[in-house]
């Protein structure tokens, strides 16, 4: 950072939309007392934590200011060439709560607290002006707050409703093993019934088809051949006399059951045992299909709701600590699973299976795989893809994420990581998502960086492995 004693050019100060109609006099007078500062790109130009006893007149440029020794997804305030910062007259803040750091070369007018006193007394105008920007900058920060509160309430309301929805599908789980074995009791008093009269012995051919059904995947038909296949042995069950055919042949036809199964086995029963052994077959089969269907339902809502709660890390302190890497992802994969399913996006996953953890928050590093993924569903064209690619090195950990939309143009690119930069429409997109990448990422000390070509865009986050994952470090 630069400075000088004196600003020599008074005119520049109109620039600055509270000077901008002052007097010459007045614009002379502020000038010979400013200290003019100039930063680079990235540079600071005040520190989180320093004392606040200069106001800031923003000549060229822009910054950002945000907590960076804070939460990394808090918020950023952007002040452009023009406006105000910094301390204020009648202001109590003490230290800044924020650093801000330019975005381009920036140069600055610096007024130190001292001088307030005076510059009210000679341009008594100001006094409104720069209140007035008090009250707005206060109700900046007030709604930051709020949103922030807001966030906050959202991710206690869902820890309740998880922890609410987990009581239920843990009974549904439970219940549906004691329906299970209710349905087999039932099974069994049905099958010795049906025993009774076969005198010849011949029902165990059936009782045999039945178990090697159970449990087996609906196998996946073509819809017109399987329409074909259930008219035809609904027509083959009604000749035997089968009362709803029809939906006996929709049984059978999604285990996987043909007319030459059932004849066989069922050609040796007499002809008065034959449909009542058919209606158990089917009775048998759909009752079992019904309660694995109940099943796989409330073991899926115990997935999600671990889900959840590994993915915005509820059930874990908000201190760092060593991080599975893959859970995080897959978590993230099962959030989006509906977006990727109504866009028809195909994802592969190549996750080295010798990957290290990493040291971090795993709620904030959620956060990544999720602005990335999502980026990627947004770049693709639907029945695009979306490859996830995990690998080690040296250093520690690297993560791609690769899809095969049109690209980000290059003039583009030099861009896409900084704050309320999107090239989505209105409304679609808030511009911090890669911002909030970086930063995270910043923040456990790795980099993320993009190579995009039309028809390959790679975002590669690379992290530092967890200590003791790897050598020692020197």
């Amino acid at each position: 950072m630069n400075g000088s004693n004196a600003l020599n050019d008074p005119q520049e100060l109109r620039a600055v939309e509270v000077f901008s109609d002052l007097e010459e006099g007045q614009l002379a007078w502020l000038a010979g007392r400013a200290r003019l500062v100039s930063v680079g790109a990235g540079e600071v130009l005040f520190p989180e934590g320093a004392p606040t006893d200069v106001m800031i007149a923003l000549l060229e440029g822009e910054v950002q200011m945000r907590r960076e020794k804070g939460e990394p997804d808090g918020p950023v305030v952007v002040r452009s060439a023009g406006q105000i910062t910094g301390m204020l007259p009648f202001s109590r803040l003490t230290h800044s709560p924020v650093t801000a750091r330019a975005t381009v070369p920036t140069r600055a007018a610096f007024f130190h607290v001292d001088l307030f006193p005076e510059m009210l007394q000679r341009i008594p105008e100001l006094q409104l002006r720069l209140a007035s920007i008090m009250v707005d900058r206060s109700r900046e920060f007030t709604r930051h707050d709020e949103q922030r509160e807001k966030l906050i309430s959202l991710g206690k309301l869902s820890a309740g409703l998880a922890h609410e929805l987990n009581n239920p599908a843990a009974a549904i789980q439970r219940r549906t093993e004691e329906l299970a074995r209710r349905v087999q009791q039932l099974s069994d008093v049905a099958r010795e019934r049906l025993g009774g009269t076969d005198s010849g012995g011949s029902l165990a051919s059936v009782t045999a088809l039945a178990a090697s059904k159970r449990g087996l995947p609906i196998p996946d038909l073509d819809p017109l051949a399987g329409s074909e296949a259930e008219e035809s042995l609904a027509a083959w069950l009604e000749v035997r006399g089968i009362g709803e055919a029809w939906l006996a042949a929709e049984t059978f036809v999604s285990a996987g059951l043909s007319e030459g199964d059932l004849e066989e086995a069922t050609g040796a029963l007499p002809d008065a045992l034959r449909p009542s052994t058919l209606r158990w077959l089917e009775a048998d089969l759909a009752s079992r299909r019904l309660v694995d269907d109940i099943a796989e339902a409330a073991h899926r809502i115990t997935e999600l709701i671990s889900t959840v709660k590994a993915y915005s890390n509820m059930d874990r302190a908000p201190t760092r600590s060593e991080i599975e890497v893959h859970e995080g992802i897959r978590s993230t994969l099962t959030m989006l699973a509906h977006k990727l399913r109504s866009k028809g996006v195909a994802v592969t996953t190549e996750l080295d299976p010798a990957l290290p953890r990493v040291t971090g928050n795993a709620g904030e590093l959620n956060q990544v795989w999720t602005n990335l993924i999502d980026n990627a569903i947004d770049a693709v064209d639907p029945g695009g893809a979306i490859v996830i690619r995990t690998s080690s090195t040296d250093a520690g950990v690297v993560v791609q994420v690769i899809d095969d939309g049109a690209g980000v143009p290059a003039e583009v690119r030099n861009h896409i990581f900084e704050p309320f930069f999107t090239t989505k429409g209105v409304g679609e997109g808030t511009g911090l998502g890669l911002d909030i990448v970086r930063r995270i990422v910043r923040s456990h000390g790795g980099d993320v960086h993009v190579e995009s070509v039309p028809g390959r865009t790679c975002f590669e986050v690379r992290l530092p492995a967890s200590v003791g994952d790897g050598e020692d470090p020197p």
